[in-house]
């Protein structure tokens, strides 16, 4: 249905005037894109408002590689004379990339404080005639023009964490033009089970250990102030517990610790995708694992991305180039996220389902199900280093 309600409001969209596009885009929000009144928070916008925030993104040689590669190798036939937006410009890098690669016109578009630097970057390039710098959320902004590609770093944690996807796919349902394209064009969210070794033992032991030094405490204040504070025994422990065992782990995990090839969760053409078909959703995948039980308990499913920058069935790409985070490709500053299981998993089927999380929705809800059991994780900005060290 999400399919066939796009191509029906796309098809709207074709013959309009800008106004008109506008309005349609908003019959495509309601239809199934993101919501037209929720904007990304000042929150969100924090995390990236420095330039330290955006130290570890271009130190990322795989990540910087692709883009100027996707931008370099098909400047003849996506970039060359044409007109670009880059949402979410964050230093301008990819503006500029779309630039030097011969666009006839350029527009930055940045919301954080971040953005008082482009046009620094831009000049510096002596590329201020060809980009234009808008400072504002992409969702407010009223171009003088459509545009001919699309492109944009909105990829997160677990590939959707961040939401920024949202604000593309209103960008490319207001500004691109029939036979535009995305950069990037495609992308997929895979996962496979691994062992930890060692590492749900650490945890459980840090738990032990905070609730030794709870019953400690509790012990002082009953003794020295009469206070019962070993009612509060539970609680104290369901936060430990909730920190290793409810949110996300984020590192590089060694593709030797995958024990089955991964499984496709979602594999979208941002060309055509709703935001109804990456956000609430759920999945069932069946693992390749061997029919006897493995040596190792499975306590670890470990989720990555790719995408691809290929152009489009009608547009394609002279070069395709992927971006690929998995455990057995050269690292990157996305890592992996890894979903620590209390219990091992013991059947190869496992149904997934992924939300926006309700107090925040540039973050996640992931939910796991297997058998008997359930657990849910929070994806959030919060880097929690995966330490596999012996």
């Amino acid at each position: 249905r999400s399919r066939m309600r796009h191509s029906v409001t796309t098809t709207a969209l074709l013959g309009a005037s800008l106004p008109g596009r506008r309005a349609a885009a908003e019959m495509i929000a309601a239809a199934g894109g993101a919501p037209p009144d929720r904007l990304p928070t000042d929150d969100y916008f924090a995390e990236y408002a420095q330039l330290y925030d955006h130290i570890g993104m271009l130190q990322d040689t795989e990540r910087m590689d692709a883009y100027y590669n996707a931008i370099k190798y098909n400047a003849a036939v996506h970039f060359k004379g044409k007109t670009v937006l880059d949402v979410g410009s964050g230093t301008g890098v990819l503006a500029i990339w779309a630039a030097m690669a011969g666009a006839r016109r350029v527009y930055a578009v940045e919301a954080s404080s971040i953005g008082t630097h482009i046009e620094t970057l831009v000049e510096s390039h002596g590329l201020s005639d060809v980009v234009t710098v808008v400072r504002d959320r992409m969702e407010k902004v009223d171009l003088p023009e459509q545009v001919d590609v699309i492109v944009s770093e909105w990829m997160g944690y677990f590939l959707l964490r961040e939401s920024m996807v949202e604000s593309v796919l209103l960008a490319r349902d207001r500004w691109l033009r029939p036979g535009g394209v995305m950069y990037p064009s495609h992308a997929r969210l895979l996962v496979a089970p691994s062992v930890l070794p060692r590492f749900l033992e650490r945890q459980r032991a840090e738990i032990a250990d905070a609730m030794a030094g709870w019953d400690h405490l509790a012990a002082e204040m009953r003794g020295q102030y009469g206070l019962n504070f070993h009612v509060l025994r539970p609680a104290y422990e369901r936060e430990h517990h909730g920190y290793a065992f409810s949110q996300g782990w984020q590192g590089l995990l060694p593709a030797g610790l995958l024990r089955a090839p991964p499984k496709i969760l979602l594999e979208v053409d941002m060309h055509a995708v709703t935001h109804a078909e990456l956000f609430g959703w759920e999945t069932t995948v069946t693992f390749d694992l061997p029919i006897k039980p493995p040596a190792e308990p499975l306590h670890g499913i470990c989720g990555w991305f790719d995408v691809r920058f290929c152009g489009s069935d009608e547009n394609p790409a002279d070069e395709c180039v992927e971006l690929d985070t998995s455990p057995e490709a050269p690292p990157t500053h996305w890592a992996q996220t890894t979903l620590l299981l209390e219990r091992p998993l013991s059947s190869p089927a496992l149904s997934i389902r992924l939300d926006q999380r309700g107090d925040s929705h540039h973050d996640l809800n992931v939910t796991l199900s297997s058998g008997d059991w359930s657990s849910s994780y929070a994806v959030t900005a919060e880097f929690r280093g995966l330490d596999l060290q012996e």
